[in-house]
């Protein structure tokens, strides 16, 4: 290494490239030669870690993902209703190269996404990806579009997986087990523990296999989704998201979409809450003709750890809540089991008519250290939970269970 340095140097003073190429040129070696790792899943040249989400409406949309390896062929979606028996349609993918120069054994994977539009609302469809060229396709798979205003609808709500990918990857097949019916799941931040690592991903989506390939994913960003990035790039490759955030602001990072009679807001709480965020915030809730309201994002404004208070979200967000009355906001972040009474302007409301509910959960194996805290109705450490919501037009039903299924916490509100 000091050889290289010295050599480096010498180039330097020479004029023949500038300083920081070789800083450039010093922390790549160092990247791939002092931190290199291995993924358990590399990436072969059959489709995998195939993904469902929503880019544009939920019940007339459907975006796939998946990845292959490097090998620059083209990728294709193909689908029709379930059951139906004429020539499925077909739609080209786009394909974006993803490079971890860290990884010894699969450093370099493509990944696709396909966009199906014009289908029909509440209805099953079947699926698969592939090489057109070579005809070479997975098996079929079924997802159900979003039902539309005045319907009945079920979702899946859990906190940071993180650490514990495997235990993670139980939990929400237990889930499903419990809620077959459910539409999408919400990972409210945290996915995974190093978020410029591919490898944990690949730990991630193998353990999402055979449930987000089936319900869409509503996923947001936390802290460890970042780490220490500026862009997210694994995440933001690996999940086509709406691009109807903030104006000036960067683009799948805060979106909002509806299914239903709810408006679901995502937010960003890595970014400023003040500013672009907090002006669509309010613009949306604002505008919003939908009975339900949900915000969903990574840092709680009420915590459950000790000494983890998030003043951003609570003092700019929190009241927009308030002053539009959002239902519930789903969070993550803190490790600890926790759901607040309702809350208004940071203290107790009298009834959910008057003020929001808010929930921390966690769905890996990592905990944290709980306090006492006078908002919380509902509260306890070291439990991995996963919640089943059921919306109709006049209740909203929400339950928290662990996972041997015991029924840990429960509410409902009714309009």
């Amino acid at each position: 290494m000091k050889k290289k340095i010295a050599i480096a140097f010498l180039v330097l003073v020479a004029g023949y490239i500038t300083w920081e190429q070789v800083k450039g040129n010093i922390f790549t070696w160092y990247a791939v030669h002092m931190m290199a790792r291995e993924t358990e899943f590399p990436a072969t040249d059959k489709p995998d870690q195939l993904t469902l989400t929503w880019a544009g409406d939920p019940a007339t949309t459907q975006a796939i993902n998946w990845r292959m390896a490097n090998l620059n062929k083209e990728g294709w979606a193909q689908y029709r209703k379930q059951g139906d028996t004429a020539a499925p349609l077909e739609v080209k993918a786009e394909r974006v190269a993803l490079t971890d120069k860290a990884l010894r054994n699969d450093p370099t994977i493509d990944r696709f996404t396909a966009y199906l539009k014009d289908l029909s609302p509440a209805t099953a469809y079947e699926y698969r990806v592939g090489d057109k060229a070579a005809d070479t396709w997975t098996e079929w798979r079924s997802f159900k579009t979003a039902v539309g205003a005045g319907q009945s609808f079920s979702f899946l709500y859990l906190g940071d997986a993180q650490v514990g990918l495997e235990y993670y990857g139980d939990l929400l097949h237990r889930a499903l087990e419990k809620a077959p019916d459910i539409s999408f799941g919400i990972v409210a931040g945290d996915l995974v523990n190093s978020g410029a690592c591919r490898n944990e991903w690949d730990v991630f989506f193998n353990a999402s296999s055979g449930v987000f390939d089936r319900k869409t994913i509503v996923p947001c960003l936390g802290n460890h989704d970042y780490q220490k990035q500026e862009v997210p790039e694994i995440y933001l490759s690996s999940f086509a998201l709406p691009l109807n955030g903030p104006k000036d602001f960067p683009a799948e990072r805060a979106y909002s979409f509806v299914v239903g009679d709810a408006l679901f807001v995502v937010l960003d709480s890595n970014l400023p809450a003040e500013k672009d965020q907090a002006q669509w915030l309010e613009e949306t809730l604002k505008n919003a003709t939908q009975k339900w309201k949900i915000a969903i994002y990574h840092h709680p404004a009420y915590c459950s750890a000790p000494n983890r208070d998030n003043d951003g979200v609570f003092d700019v967000w929190s009241p927009l809540f308030d002053k539009y009355h959002v239902d519930v906001a789903l969070q993550g972040h803190d490790h600890a089991y926790l759901r607040t009474y309702p809350m208004k302007a940071g203290k107790r409301a009298a009834s959910a008519a008057e003020g929001t509910y808010y929930v921390v959960t966690v769905s890996g194996t990592k905990y944290y250290e709980q306090v006492q805290h006078d908002y919380a109705e509902v509260a306890f450490p070291e439990v991995s939970t996963y919640q089943v919501i059921d919306v109709t037009p006049s209740r909203f039903s929400y339950k928290a269970y662990d996972y041997d299924h015991q029924l840990r916490d429960e509410f409902a509100i009714e309009k």
